[in-house]
C-alpha cells in the first residue's frame, strides 16, 4: 500500500510541471486571469458596460446618463427568455446588450432584435443575434451615436435569410426597457 502511494506521489510530481507548458501564462488585463478567453478558448465575448464603484463609464463616450433593463419573454409558441439592458452616455451614445435563450434558428433563418419608440412607432433593427456556441445561448451588442432612450419596446423576430431588410411578422419574444436609477 505504501509503495503505491509513493508511486502516485512520484508520478504526480513528475507530471505536474508539464501541465500548461505550452499555454501562455501572462495575465489577461481584462479578466485578471491567466487565460485570454478570445485567444485560448475561442469564445466570442460581447462587451457590456458594467459599474465600477457604482458608476458606469464607457471609454471615449463618458459617463452613463441613463440606464434601463428588462426581461425578454417568449411567446406561447416559442419558449425563450433573456435580459436586455440599455445605456446612454454623456456624448449621447446608446449601447444596448441582450442575452437571449432560444433554440437555434433552422437553416435559412435567423433571429433579429428590434427597438421601437412607442410614442412615434418608429422601429430600428439592432441586428442579428449571435449564437457562437450552437446552443440556446444568443447575444447581441448594439451601439448607436444617437441618444435612443425613447426606444423602450424591444422584440425579437424570426427572419428568413432572403435579403429583405424589413421586420418579419414572426415575433418570437418581447420585452420593455424600464429606466432605472443607479444606487
Amino acid at each position: 500500500m505504501t509503495s503505491r502511494l509513493r508511486f502516485l506521489a512520484l508520478l504526480a510530481l513528475t507530471l505536474l510541471p508539464a501541465c500548461g507548458k505550452d499555454s501562455p501564462t501572462e495575465t489577461d488585463t481584462e479578466t485578471g486571469t491567466g487565460i485570454t478567453v478570445e485567444q485560448n478558448i475561442g469564445i466570442q465575448v460581447l462587451q457590456q458596460p458594467m459599474p465600477i464603484n457604482g458608476k458606469v463609464e464607457l471609454p471615449g463616450h463618458g459617463k452613463e446618463e441613463w440606464f434601463a433593463y428588462g426581461a425578454m419573454t417568449g411567446n406561447e409558441w416559442t419558449p425563450a427568455n433573456g435580459v436586455v439592458t440599455g445605456h446612454v452616455f454623456t456624448d449621447d451614445t446608446t449601447v444596448i446588450t441582450m442575452q437571449f435563450n432560444v433554440a437555434p434558428a433552422k437553416d435559412g433563418t435567423y433571429y433579429e432584435a428590434w427597438i421601437k419608440n412607442p410614442k412615434t412607432g418608429h422601429s430600428i433593427s439592432m441586428g442579428q443575434l449571435i449564437n457562437g456556441q450552437g446552443d440556446a445561448r444568443h447575444g447581441l451588442r448594439y451601439e448607436s451615436p444617437e441618444d435612443q432612450r425613447a426606444y423602450t419596446e424591444v422584440w425579437v423576430t424570426l427572419e428568413q435569410d432572403d435579403g429583405n431588410a424589413g421586420a418579419s411578422t414572426t415575433v418570437i419574444a418581447t420585452g420593455t426597457l424600464k429606466p432605472t436609477k443607479r444606487r
